[in-house]
């Protein structure tokens, strides 16, 4: 996945299908190698809010893109050096929440249509409306 096609869908210039194509081709297998994710990275740093998320998880609800994809896209967050948000301003904090949730949902909440308008709702309000039905299964047990 290219960092400047996920930037460029959060200044709204990538449409949803663009966005779902690069994603598709990004195989699960290649996720485990970091370096495969991130095909490139920007060329300044990128300032991430909780709407560029609002925005994703906007494009879930629209079956724009898969819920899986969050997965992808957190990969890319994390291990770009140019995504950038601060992690002790109430904004910045709820970024990082949302995103190191959805990079490793096997320990944290399943990705699925429900749990993404959770994190909407969180995104937007802080309120957290999450529950024990959210969690991955191993996370449960």
């Amino acid at each position: 996945m290219k960092a400047e096609t996920l930037k460029g869908f959060f200044e709204g210039l990538v449409c949803p299908a663009y966005l779902a194509e690069e994603l598709d081709q990004t195989d699960h297998d290649e996720r485990e190698e970091a370096d495969d994710v991130l095909t490139d990275d920007l060329s300044a740093d990128f300032i991430v809010t909780p709407d560029h998320l609002i925005s994703l998880c906007d494009a879930v609800i629209r079956e724009d893109i898969r819920p899986c994809h969050l997965e992808v896209i957190a990969t890319v967050l994390v291990r770009s050096e140019r995504f950038i948000w601060d992690p002790t301003t109430r904004a910045g904090s709820l970024v990082s929440r949302v995103i190191y949730a959805w990079e490793a949902p096997e320990i944290n909440y399943v990705l699925s249509p429900g749990s993404v308008r959770k994190f909407a709702r969180l995104l937007k309000t802080g309120e957290d409306t999450f529950d024990a039905s959210d969690w991955s299964e191993v996370s449960r047990g």
